[in-house]
């Protein structure tokens, strides 16, 4: 368990890669910044306008979000404060899986204080100790799973918009996406064939909660059977210590 702990803890650290690009860059409040304010202190000064202005000047066909209808003309107004959200959303979910990670590390100390990790016998205290931290385990992993879901849902929803944003927030192919989108013959389809946010990324981590919170319940499970079977020892044991007093 500690290795599956430490895990955790240190998945917090690429959770967000596939979607490091779904960003937007503002110097002050959403609801304040103007749209033209795209060069972001916080960004290091990056460019943002091929973003916004491909919302403006694009001409090609197929520019429609996940149910067919076309996008907007005005991303400032349309579309920011709901990648603005979706950012946010997600760093709380990699700040939960973070904390999760850091809460098992502390829960598997508990453990091993009460030394479930090497008893041949197993007392009531191991018993609670190992209930105790199953039920943390189970009730923070649901929140984390709950919340990992419903971003989930949200980036399902909006795939569309959050991977041209992906792709215009990335250097290596802002310019030429916009560039073939915005020319005589604009076309989408170098910007289509950047896509590379899915939902993978949320499904490995959900499956891995799930193995974490029913791994944890067995972990349980084995602390009464331990219990049960090592009843008669746990009795001469007893004797032993009744009999030295």
């Amino acid at each position: 368990m500690l290795c599956i702990a430490g895990f955790i803890t240190l998945s917090a650290l690429p959770f967000k890669t596939q979607y490091s690009n779904i960003y937007i860059n503002v110097t002050t409040t959403i609801e304040e910044a103007s749209g033209t304010d795209q060069n972001s202190a916080l960004g290091g000064g990056a460019d943002q306008s091929y973003l916004f202005d491909l919302f403006k000047d694009v001409k090609a066909s197929g520019f429609v979000d996940n149910n067919g209808k076309a996008f907007e003309k005005d991303f400032n107004k349309y579309y920011k404060v709901q990648v603005y959200n979706f950012q946010n959303d997600l760093n709380d979910v990699n700040n939960l899986i973070l904390w999760y990670g850091i809460l098992a590390l502390i829960g598997v100390a508990f453990l091993y204080i009460f030394a479930n990790n090497a008893r041949n016998v197993y007392y009531k205290s191991n018993v609670l100790a190992s209930a105790v931290f199953t039920l943390f385990m189970v009730v923070f992993g649901i929140v984390v799973l709950i919340n990992s879901i419903v971003v989930m849902g949200e980036f399902s929803s909006n795939s569309e918009l959050y991977n041209i944003v992906s792709v215009m927030q990335n250097v290596d192919h802002a310019r030429a996406a916009y560039q073939y989108a915005t020319s005589s013959n604009a076309s989408l389809d170098y910007l289509k064939s950047c896509y590379d946010c899915n939902v993978m990324t949320f499904v490995v981590y959900d499956i891995i909660l799930i193995a974490v919170m029913v791994y944890s319940v067995f972990l349980f499970i084995l602390s009464v059977t331990k219990y049960k079977a090592t009843a008669e020892r746990r009795k001469e044991l007893e004797k032993v210590v009744a009999v030295n007093d």
